[in-house]
């Protein structure tokens, strides 16, 4: 009788253990869930600073004549009456 109770015993701390390390809440599933919050963290950063860039392009488009002229000029082609432009496709420079 004790040797079948100690094996039971023996069989439950295994089983304990491999849940630990092998369940789905166990160790390897937490060490996952730390990759993926780290992963988070650094797309969120990337984020943050590209919300700055397009939060300083919208003052400066907003308050900056200057800019706006780059802008148009560059985005939409817009040349002054006594200008030439010449547009080069970028696949055959």
């Amino acid at each position: 009788m004790r040797c079948l109770i100690s094996g039971l015993l023996l069989v439950l701390i295994f089983y304990f253990v491999w849940l630990t390390w092998f369940g789905e809440r166990g160790n390897r599933a937490l060490k996952s869930f730390e990759l993926e919050i780290e992963r988070l963290q650094e797309n969120n950063q990337e984020l943050v600073v590209e919300n700055q860039r397009f939060s300083r392009r919208i003052r400066l488009l907003q308050s900056d004549a200057r800019y706006q002229e780059l802008v148009v000029r560059r985005e939409l082609h817009m040349i002054r009456d006594s200008e030439i432009i010449f547009l080069f496709d970028e696949d055959q420079l």
